[in-house]
């Protein structure tokens, strides 16, 4: 057991529309000790020797993978990536940091978007015990996680009213509404098996009703709080 300072991690996730990047903005202004994990890079050297190890213990869901479509996509696999090995990056690059480290998209985001696409390798078994694994695995990982909300209609106004593309832009409204509780109902299937002994704090927020900033302003002592807990001990990861 190694003991360092605790890098607090802290993801904000939630359906598409609910304001995640937003809320992640004001927390960084809100926090005087907040920073921004990385994402997976592939072109990024010192993210390669991470991609590398993930890959045998990706090799079912791959193999799985080559002879069941509709096959995962190039992005599709760096979610697998960063899932499997991110919690070793993270405790690398963290290590002696202290403060807050928001994780915007991360793992929870991604186990959820990976299953609710329902492509032919994440309807086998190879990945439902990986996706188990690894949801337990991050439950240990994770200290907070902010989970965000809104009203369908809000939620479908803001997809289609945002300047990105998303898949369900300009589709009827009953193929947003089946989207929205599609992905609704996987968050609170993560949510429940995260709500666990030892699991992270998770703090519910319904955007149609306040705003990102007020809702910083609430969630920012409370982790700031938690970071001046001080140290502590955790295995280090091999």
């Amino acid at each position: 057991m190694t003991e360092r300072a605790c890098p607090n991690l802290v993801e904000v996730t939630g359906v598409a529309g609910a304001g995640k990047s937003t809320l992640t903005r004001h927390l960084l202004h809100a926090t005087t000790d907040g920073t921004l994990a990385e994402f997976i890079h592939t072109r990024t050297p010192r993210h390669l020797a991470h991609v590398a190890h993930s890959i045998p213990h990706l090799m079912p869901i791959l193999a799985g993978n080559l002879i069941r479509a509709p096959r995962l996509s190039w992005a599709d696999f760096k979610l697998l990536v960063y899932v499997t090995e991110w919690d070793r990056f993270l405790d690398r690059s963290l290590t002696d940091r202290p403060g807050i480290t928001l994780l915007d998209q991360g793992p929870i985001y991604a186990l959820v978007r990976l299953k609710a696409q329902a492509k032919g390798v994440t309807r086998g078994a190879s990945f439902a015990r990986w996706w188990s694994g690894s949801i337990e695995r991050w439950a240990g990982e994770l200290d907070v996680v902010v989970f965000l909300d809104a009203s369908d209609r809000v939620l479908w106004e803001r997809i289609n009213g945002r300047s990105q593309p998303h898949r369900t832009k300009g589709e009827p409204g009953d193929v947003g509404r089946e989207f929205i509780a599609r992905y609704r109902r996987l968050f609170e299937e993560a949510l429940g098996r995260l709500d666990v002994p030892g699991g992270p704090e998770i703090l519910r927020f319904d955007t149609s009703a306040t705003a990102g900033k007020r809702i910083a302003a609430e969630v920012a002592p409370i982790l700031t709080a938690r970071a001046e807990r001080g140290v502590v001990g955790r295995e280090a990861r091999p």
